[in-house]
C-alpha cells in the first residue's frame, strides 16, 4: 500500500509541474510582461521590447541618457517576481564623443559603440594612448554626425591652440581660443556636421591667433633668441592718440628699438604688426585706423632696415579687456 502512494506521488509529480508551467506561461507571464511593457512606455523608451525567461527579464530599447537607463531598470527590477539579469544593457542609451587639443597634445573621451573608429586623419597626428578616455560599449547609440566629421576636425585644429569639439544627441559644441573671424568660420564648418540650430560654442575671444596662449611661431624657433625677442617687442607696443594717427610722445623710439632687435633675429623671422582697434566707436572706422596705425610703424621699421617682406600689417580684433586700444604690437608669425 505505501509503495502504491509513493508510486502514485511520482507519477503526479510531472503532472503539477506541467500545470504550473502552463498556468505560469498563459496568465503570470503575459501579466508580468504587461507590467513591464507599462513601465517602458511610461519612461518613453523608444520602440521598447521586453523578453521573459521565466523571472529573468530582457528589456530593450532606446533611451535619452544613462541616468534614465538606470532608472528604467530599477524600475523593472523592482517589480514583484521579476529581476533584470545579464543584458539589460539592450536598453540604448546615447554617446557622446570629445576631442581637445590641449597644448599641442590630443586626447579623445566619450562613450561610443565598440565598432566606432575614431582617429583623427592627417595632418593631424596624435600620440599612442590619446583615446583610452574612450569607454566602449555594446548597446550604445553613436551621436549623428560622427561617421562624418574627419573634414571638420581636420579643418578646425589646423590652426594653432587650445579648443575642443563635443558630439552628443543635442548637438555639437565648440570652444576654445578664437578670433571673432575664425569663430564665424568654424561655426559654418560645424554645420556641415550637424544642423546649424544644433551648433553652439563656448569661445574664447583673441585678438589675433598669434595671441592664443602657447602659441609657437614657425618662422623662427630658436627658443633663446625667441625669448629675447619677444621680450623686446612686447616693450616695444605703441600707442597713438584716440581717433588719430599720431604716435604718442616718445613711442616712435620705441619702434626704432624693435627695428634693431629684429635686425639682430635675422632676415628668417616673419612678423605681423597689427593696430588693436578702439572698442567705443564705429567699429568698421576703428579697424580701419588700426590697419592704418599698423603701416606707419611698419613704415618706420622698413626705414630703419627691417626687409619689408618680413612683415605684414593688419588690424587686429578687440583685445579681451580692452587694455590694448589704439596700441599697435608687433608679433612674431
Amino acid at each position: 500500500m505505501k509503495s502504491f502512494v509513493v508510486l502514485a506521488i511520482l507519477l503526479l509529480i510531472p503532472s503539477i509541474g506541467y500545470f504550473h508551467r502552463q498556468i505560469f506561461l498563459s496568465e503570470l507571464k503575459p501579466r508580468l510582461e504587461r507590467q513591464v511593457e507599462g513601465i517602458l512606455k511610461e519612461e518613453g523608451v523608444v520602440d521598447p521590447g521586453v523578453r521573459l525567461d521565466y523571472l529573468d527579464a530582457f528589456i530593450s530599447g532606446a533611451v535619452d541618457s544613462d541616468s534614465q537607463r538606470t532608472r528604467v531598470v530599477a524600475r523593472v527590477d523592482a517589480l514583484s517576481g521579476v529581476r533584470v539579469v545579464g543584458r539589460a544593457s539592450e536598453l540604448r542609451a546615447p554617446g557622446w564623443l570629445r576631442v581637445e587639443r590641449e597644448r599641442g597634445r590630443f586626447r579623445a573621451s566619450g562613450v561610443v559603440s565598440e565598432d566606432l573608429v575614431v582617429e583623427l586623419a592627417a595632418p593631424l597626428k596624435a600620440l599612442p594612448g590619446w583615446d583610452t578616455g574612450l569607454e566602449r560599449r555594446e548597446f550604445v547609440v553613436d551621436p549623428e554626425g560622427v561617421e562624418t566629421w574627419a573634414e571638420f576636425l581636420a579643418y578646425y585644429f589646423r590652426e594653432q591652440g587650445d579648443r575642443s569639439v563635443e558630439l552628443r544627441k543635442g548637438g555639437l559644441t565648440i570652444g576654445g581660443d578664437t578670433t571673432s573671424g575664425l569663430r564665424i568660420d568654424w561655426l559654418s564648418k560645424a554645420s556641415e556636421v550637424v544642423p546649424k540650430d544644433m551648433v553652439s560654442d563656448e569661445f574664447v575671444l583673441r585678438s589675433s591667433p598669434y595671441h592664443f596662449p602657447g602659441y609657437q611661431p614657425e618662422s623662427l624657433q630658436n627658443g633663446t633668441v625667441l625669448g629675447q625677442l619677444r621680450r623686446k617687442l612686447n616693450d616695444s607696443v605703441v600707442t597713438f592718440r584716440p581717433g588719430s594717427e599720431e604716435l604718442q610722445s616718445g613711442d616712435r623710439d620705441k619702434v626704432i628699438i624693435a627695428a634693431r632687435a629684429i635686425i639682430t633675429a635675422g632676415e628668417g623671422a616673419r612678423y605681423a604688426v597689427g593696430g588693436h582697434p578702439a572698442r567705443d566707436g564705429n567699429a568698421t572706422e576703428n579697424s580701419r585706423l588700426a590697419r592704418l596705425r599698423a603701416e606707419i610703424v611698419g613704415k618706420i621699421l622698413v626705414d630703419h632696415g627691417v626687409l619689408l617682406r618680413q612683415i605684414e600689417t593688419r588690424s587686429f580684433g578687440v583685445a579681451p579687456g580692452g587694455d590694448r586700444d589704439n596700441q599697435v604690437e608687433i608679433m612674431v608669425k
